[in-house]
């Protein structure tokens, strides 16, 4: 029978499809034969090519990884192969045979589980036996089969841990009384525990053994780092990686240890530079999680010292690359990660003073690596810190930077340009009143760029980080950008000359697409040139290494299409709709070049509208294959697994189909950068053609809510945030299309899994993201249709309160005794989003029930308005008001029953030094009365007077806006409990609205109601109520179309009756009375 096995393999070896499936078949019908796995047994056993033994493992684990499979098997044949497979497992060198077998012994431990002399405690016995010896080669051999056995089936020693880790702490002492830390078997031991820290919460034996167990485990990590094997470094050190994911807790105790010890290596440049890779990341790691205890051990300062330490170990040399992705294994980039995670995560009061204390001197130094380091630096902490840099340094920053980008040497120049386009990237709108004094530096560089280019002098090395400042500035400008457009273009138009080298060309056109964002149809004037500059690179076949211009070519037409108005773009918009067609249909098969299409067909979305129908069928599809690809997917085949993969290939045949492997690695794969570019945008594209194409996408729907639904838990958050957003625009889509069987299946599926990621998922941005999208979900579609969705959300928000979410990396506080704890501008920024979601939720259910959930929350609300106020933070007072306003409005009638309460923190707030907060609390007054109703009434008085005093005092208009605002609810909630006498002059005398131009809305009902219910007593102010009416509605600042045609409505009555009157106020402007002719 061996021979016709031997058979089998080979052909399953052969790289014929039909014999593969041949061998396939005979297999199965071999399995039949009781004495087939002893023969697999045997082959694998044998001294016979790897790639047969390795098949033949397969084969048999695939045969005996089944229970009912393996109570077939006769008992002899059992204990044989038990027996066998233990010896291979001893004997066998090959690393792929091996993990095979351990697989196979993992589900016979499996099966035999629960017998009388179960085989797990002799697998046990026998292991820790030759751990324990005395002799190196026992106790490597020992040790290579524990981790291969945990690697393999963790699961099945789960409820040993208590036996497991003295075995570790053991030979840790044994090896540090020996010596030598640095032992086969101490890595094989690290190596296998790893595996096991998933289960051992609970086991408080073992936990208290590892926490014991960690100094030792440092110095052997160390011994390791000294040996200089990173390989073996790594596998040693995952324990501290799988203690940070699984067991943190564990951390607490040893967290000045640990991080002293990472430290130390990260600063050794004598250590391999991997494994201070490693090190450097394990400590964004512990700050993320023990931000805390660092903070009540002092150990920030140390931190940040060795970190910017190690940035500026970095070599500068003319073909630097610190900025480019090859050089992202450095020390240098990992210390400069880890300090991005630090300014995220750590409280930027406590995090920038002592960073600035290393940066001062250091752009002082004649060192320019010193100097360049300390503007990554500053370009790095922008995102996380951004509130604070926009508060406290801006300017002295900005100065800083602005003397940088001058500096005599280049890659100074590059770093300061990378601070600067840091900073216009994430300190919007704050940085923009800075334009005066950032453009026309920006400007000098592109006017030398384009003489140097005109004389031909190669390009400049810091020109990606130059464009880079300059696109993230400009675009974020809005009009602002206007008064500079002539002097940008030109110089834009100099770097597109056809001329210039292709690189130079596309990051001009580049900056085009962001200048447009911010022009849009101020950009006309230079529109023909443009277009000129795009249909030279806009061809089907163009040289290789035109590819980047065109595909940029592409990217820069979808954001004009987007930006400089509708109805320039519709003469356009037939041949490009052509074009990419043709492109998509003959184009190159590349995911980037299917990208920059699938972005220009979604803008187009934009422009056409319904009449996208007509294009849908001819490229929808290839989206959709685009979404579900598993292009993106790439094993992850480790360097000494050559054969690994073909063999698994070939063993990857039709036995047993109806299940799959309980072992197969789930994380056996990579992630394809470009086409995950591709995903995403495809994913995208479909949530714009949702928004703008109205029915014409309807019957695409089902199945694209489908397709996206699937991805919806890919590694790559980029991709997780457009599946989000994508389905949210389905939702909405649903709703407009008034399909509510479909918009309740839709939301259905989506709450629960929305609810799911805000639980589980890890990345706070994603979070975040979620909270922000859905917040305009539930703002205008009735998403939840159930009480068990809305107990979902409801305990979602609450739980972010508490910090209780996956993402919050809840710890111990390390002690102390802080009433409030500090928070980073991320987990402010959780709180924020969770809270503005909670009164968009309460539309979405019935008040009663928001009533309910709200008297649960109204609590922290109120603590957080005591922080602060302690901590003097008129943002967070200013939010806290809002989002109560807010609240009020979902309540409805029940607001009533928080009146009494809410009502003295109203007033307290229009007090408030701060004019936002001051703002928002007049906004809340006028909530609260007009959705209290009659529980108001009594407390008018008492309003009314600290309006009164406000109104006097208040010298910031969009803070006047709403006292007007709030006395508009006051007279149209009860128009007799308000004294028109005292309370019209002051109030008229103050419109119209100056900024806050949404409440007009308001303004305009009380109008209304004082037309129709107290005429006699307003018409001494008539002709006031008529000229801010006109006024008003002739500058369109109406909020919305109803409130439009109320306006309109009240100017007609008011001509009809008042005709005299209304001659007087319109002939007091040309302007004005040609728009109220028009009326």
């Amino acid at each position: 029978m061996e021979a016709a096995i031997l058979d089998i393999i080979n052909g399953i070896l052969a790289m014929d499809t039909e014999r593969i499936r041949e061998s396939t078949d005979k297999m199965l019908k071999a399995y039949e034969n009781p004495d087939s796995l002893l023969v697999l047994t045997q082959i694998i056993m044998s001294d016979r090519p790897v790639q047969e033994r390795q098949v033949a493992a397969v084969l048999l684990k695939r045969r005996v990884k089944k229970l009912r499979h393996w109570q077939l098997v006769p008992a002899e044949h059992q204990a044989a192969i038990k027996s066998n497979m233990l010896q291979v497992l001893i004997a066998v060198k090959e690393k792929t045979v091996k993990g095979t077998v351990a697989f196979i012994i993992g589900s016979l431990v499996r099966h035999e589980e629960g017998k009388q002399n179960s085989w797990r405690e002799e697998i046990l016995k026998f292991i820790y036996e030759r751990c324990s010896s005395p002799d190196p080669t026992e106790s490597e051999r020992g040790s290579s089969i524990f981790s291969t056995l945990m690697d393999a089936a963790p699961d099945q020693f789960s409820n040993y841990t208590d036996t497991i880790f003295p075995l570790l702490a053991g030979i840790l002492v044994t090896a540090e009384a020996n010596g030598n830390m640095a032992t086969p078997t101490v890595h094989n031991m690290l190596a296998g525990i790893c595996f096991l820290l998933p289960f051992v919460s609970g086991h408080s034996n073992a936990e208290q053994i590892v926490v014991k167990a960690v100094p030792l485990i440092l110095k052997a990590l160390g011994a390791f780092a000294e040996k200089g094997d990173s390989n073996e470094f790594m596998g040693s050190f995952d324990i501290m990686d799988s203690m940070a994911e699984y067991v943190p807790h564990l951390l607490t105790g040893n967290v000045k240890l640990i991080l002293e010890f990472c430290l130390t290596i990260a600063r050794n440049k004598q250590v391999d530079a991997s494994i201070r890779v490693q090190v450097i990341t394990f400590v964004g790691s512990l700050i993320r999680l023990k931000k805390k205890i660092i903070m009540k051990q002092k150990l920030l300062q140390p931190t940040l010292s060795v970190i910017f330490e190690v940035i500026c170990q970095d070599v500068l040399d003319d073909d630097d690359d610190y900025f480019s992705s090859e050089s992202l294994n450095s020390p240098s980039n990992a210390a400069a990660q880890t300090l991005d995670l630090m300014a995220l995560h750590m409280v930027p009061d406590k995090f920038i003073p002592p960073l600035l204390e290393l940066l001062e001197p250091a752009l002082q130094s004649p060192e320019p690596v010193l100097r360049r380091s300390s503007f990554i630096c500053m370009g790095v902490i922008a995102e996380g810190c951004s509130e604070a840099i926009g508060k406290k340094y801006l300017q002295v920053m900005l100065n800083i930077i602005k003397a940088g980008v001058l500096d005599s040497v280049m890659l100074v120049r590059t770093a300061a340009f990378f601070a600067l386009g840091q900073f216009s990237e994430f300190l919007q709108p704050t940085i923009c009143k800075f334009a005066p004094q950032i453009l026309p530096v920006l400007f000098d560089y592109l006017s030398q760029l384009v003489m140097e280019l005109k004389i031909g002098t190669p390009n400049p090395k810091h020109m990606d980080r130059m464009f880079y400042a300059l696109e993230t500035f400009c675009e974020n400008l809005d009009e602002e950008i206007v008064p500079y457009l002539p002097t940008l273009m030109d110089r834009l138009f100099g770097v597109m000359e056809p001329q210039n080298t292709n690189r130079m060309r596309e990051m001009g056109l580049s900056a085009i697409a962001a200048v447009s964002t911010a022009a849009k149809e101020h950009l006309m004037p230079y529109f023909p040139r443009i277009m000129t500059v795009l249909q030279g690179c806009l061809v089907k076949d163009c040289p290789k290494e035109m590819d980047s211009l065109r595909i940029q070519a592409i990217d820069t037409l979808a954001e004009l299409c987007r930006e400089v108005g509708k109805d320039n773009i519709i003469p356009l918009a037939d041949d490009t709709m052509n074009f990419c067609l043709m492109m998509l249909e003959d184009g190159p098969d590349d995911p980037e070049f299917r990208r920059s299409i699938y972005n220009l067909m979604s803008s187009l979305s934009s422009v056409v509208n319904e009449s996208m129908a007509s294009v849908f069928p001819k490229f929808i599809d290839r989206i959709m294959e685009s979404v579900i690809s598993s292009e993106d997917m790439v094993p992850n085949v480790s360097d000494n697994a050559e054969d690994d993969l073909a063999l698994e290939d070939a063993a990857n045949i039709e036995i047993d189909l109806e299940h799959t492997d309980d072992e197969d690695d789930q994380d056996a794969y990579l992630v394809e950068n470009d086409y995950i570019i591709e995903k995403e945008e495809a994913i995208m594209s479909l949530k714009e053609f949702a928004t703008h194409t109205g029915a014409a996408f309807a019957p695409y729907l089902q199945s694209a809510f489908e397709n996206v639904y699937k991805m919806i838990d890919h590694p790559q958050s980029d991709v997780r945030m457009a599946c989000i957003d994508s389905i949210c625009a389905f939702i909405t889509a649903l709703h407009k299309l008034n399909d509510a069987v479909g918009l309740k299946r839709a939301c259905e599926i989506a709450i629960p899994k929305f609810a799911h990621i805000m639980r589980t998922d890890d990345q706070v941005g994603v979070v975040n993201h979620l909270l922000d999208v859905l917040y305009e979900v539930f703002k205008n579609v009735p998403a939840i249709n159930s009480q068990e969705h809305a107990e979902l959300i409801f305990a979602c928000i609450r739980d972010i309160f508490t910090n209780e979410m996956a993402c919050q990396f809840n710890e111990e506080s390390g002690g102390g005794d802080d009433e409030y704890p500090e928070e980073s501008e991320n987990e402010e920024m959780l709180f924020e989003n969770a809270a503005n979601l909670f009164p968009m939720f309460g539309l979405t259910i019935q008040p009663e029930l928001f009533s309910l959930y709200f008297g649960r929350l109204y609590h922290f609300y109120i603590q957080r308005l005591a922080k602060v106020k302690d901590l003097d933070l008129p943002e967070g007072r200013a939010f806290v008001y809002g989002a109560l306003a807010d609240c009020c409005r979902a309540l409805k009638g029940c607001c009533a029953t928080y009146f009494d309460a809410l009502r003295p923190i109203f007033i307290a707030g229009s007090k408030d030094s701060d004019g936002k907060a001051r703002q928002n609390s007049y906004f809340a007054l006028g909530e609260i009365v007009f959705h209290s109703e009659e529980k108001s009434l009594e407390s008018y008085p008492t309003i009314l007077q600290a309006l009164s005093e406000a109104i006097v005092r208040e010298s910031v208009p969009a803070a006047m806006d709403n006292i007007c605002g709030a006395v508009a609810r006051l007279i149209v909630t009860d128009l007799d409990s308000v004294p028109l006498g005292q309370v019209l002059p002051v109030w008229l005398n103050h419109l119209p609205l100056k900024e806050d131009t949404v409440e007009n809305d308001v303004i305009q009902k009380a109008f209304r109601v004082l037309y129709l219910k107290a005429r006699p007593s307003i018409e001494a102010h008539l002709e006031q109520i008529l000229a801010i009416t006109i006024e008003s509605s002739y500058k369109k600042q109406m909020p919305d179309v109803e409130t439009t045609q109320s306006a309109v409505a009240l100017i007609k009555e008011i001509s009809a009756n008042y005709p005299e009157l209304f001659n007087k106020v319109s002939n007091m402007n040309p302007e004005v009375f040609n728009y109220v002719q028009a009326l």
